[in-house]
């Protein structure tokens, strides 16, 4: 005859009993508590309050211990899958956060001008260092010789190499540059577009699997576990990388299925295949199918479907990002012309800088060479280890947990329905005139038995 009640708060953890009552829904401890004294069973409500900021650390230890407590108390007893997710969130999140650090805690361009300027790592200084230092080496060649051995050009050669550089050499280098750069930058959102495509594909044929397999609760949630996993199969397969984090997935596969998955030739066609597969289970047609209902699952399968073959259509596209780079041609004759202007720039100005011709070659070498390295560096952004690709366990770590959002509340909706029907029942019962009694029917000259054979007999 007791009912208890669990919330948790931002500050602590109370524990409140009260006479037995229902629930009208799973918020309503937070509006001010339960009426209508109607259940005979526990009841549980949470209040969680956490900060709007996903990367906030306190809130996601907060996130952490609530779902916790939901273990502990069973909530989800009843939902697998609910409850599988659940128990493997913080795993995950360890995971991604581990695996992704390289891109997820290095600095970005929203930082301020100076955090942003004043760093070295993001500007991929790697990709062209051994001809920045080839051309800074030539220039204190070419100021040495002039300085120590006067070896001077004569005003008319400067003069001609002066006309070659403004009118034919800056204007085509120029332009070379902003094509390579525009080409690279565009490939680079390309590629951040598709990974768009799979975070609202999955959340909408998560939504949609949810909605439309209820009638099938074991494909259903097998479909559902293969369709988050696309993502993780998709991250690893455009890496080339063969070795998975079970972590990764904890909650959604098993570490038999995700060995499956990464001994097969394309991780993410596996995964979206046994989606496929399940989902057929699930809306299987045979003879004994009603006409209306055969109808009603070929129209789902068939929207299903289409989200899936979606899916698929954007790890193709990245696919070719990876595969196709720009032509060699192009790239071969932007960096030859490149190294040859920054090589014969210090012999027609050494005559006037002097011993200065070499920090300003450098300079120059430097703002040059960091566009092409710029370019290189976002052509194929999907490697782990560099900090300007894409940050993919990052994205995937989002994706999960929206599809871990979308489980717990079908979980939630499901719980309230089976209450609010419970709750009607008994109010059906309630209302039913009670039952006459055999002292009742003798009282208008009818026995329970001559009652009988009359209904019998009509």
């Amino acid at each position: 005859g007791t009912q208890i009640f669990i919330a948790i708060t931002d500050q602590q953890i109370m524990v409140e009993s009260k006479p037995l009552t229902r629930l009208n829904s799973l918020s309503d401890f937070q509006d001010g508590g339960p009426s209508h004294q109607r259940r005979s069973s526990l009841q549980f409500s949470f209040r969680s309050t956490f900060n709007n900021n996903t990367a906030n650390p306190e809130r996601l230890a907060k996130e952490n211990d609530m779902n916790g407590f939901r273990q502990f108390v069973g909530l989800y007893k009843n939902f697998p899958l609910a409850d599988d997710v659940l128990k493997g969130a913080s795993y995950r999140q360890e995971a991604f956060k581990e695996s992704g650090k390289k891109q997820l805690n290095h600095v970005r361009g929203t930082d301020g001008w100076f955090r942003s300027m004043l760093t070295l790592e993001v500007r991929a200084i790697d990709n062209y260092f051994p001809a920045w230092l080839m051309v800074t080496l030539n220039a204190l060649l070419a100021s040495f010789l002039s300085e120590v051995f006067e070896m001077k050009m004569g005003h008319a050669i400067i003069k001609h190499w002066d006309t070659v550089y403004s009118l034919v050499l800056k204007t085509s280098l120029a332009f070379l540059l902003v094509f390579r750069l525009n080409r690279c930058a565009l490939r680079f959102w390309e590629a951040r577009g598709y990974w768009g495509a799979v975070t609202h594909l999955t959340r909408n044929l998560v939504s949609g699997i949810l909605m439309y397999c209820r009638h099938s609760p074991q494909h259903r949630d097998q479909a559902i576990r293969w369709a988050s996993a696309f993502c993780v199969a998709s991250m690893h397969f455009i890496r080339s990388e063969h070795e998975y984090n079970y972590d990764e997935l904890a909650g959604f596969l098993t570490e038999s299925q995700i060995n499956r998955m990464k001994d097969a030739n394309h991780a993410a066609l596996f995964a979206a295949s046994m989606c496929r597969y399940h989902l057929h289970k699930a809306f299987r047609i045979d003879a004994f199918t009603a006409p209306q209902k055969a109808h009603a699952y070929a129209i789902q399968l068939n929207e299903l479907e289409s989200r899936v073959g979606r899916l698929v259509e954007q790890v193709s596209g990245m696919e070719k990002i990876r595969s196709t780079p720009l032509p060699v041609a192009y790239v071969t004759h932007l960096r030859t012309f490149l190294f040859t202007y920054l090589c014969f720039f210090p012999y027609a100005w050494v005559d006037d800088w002097g011993w200065t011709t070499v920090p300003m070659v450098a300079f120059t070498a430097f703002a040059l060479f960091g566009i092409e390295g710029c370019s290189s560096e976002v052509e194929i952004p999907f490697n782990r280890s560099r900090a300007n690709h894409l940050a993919l366990d990052a994205y995937c770590m989002i994706i999960l947990e929206s599809v871990q959002g979308l489980i717990v509340q079908d979980a939630n909706l499901c719980t309230q329905t089976e209450l609010d029907q419970s709750f009607l029942e008994e109010e059906i019962k309630k209302t039913e005139p009670p039952r006459t009694s055999s002292s009742d029917d003798s009282s208008i000259g009818m026995s329970l038995t001559e009652k009988d054979e009359f209904t019998f007999s009509a």
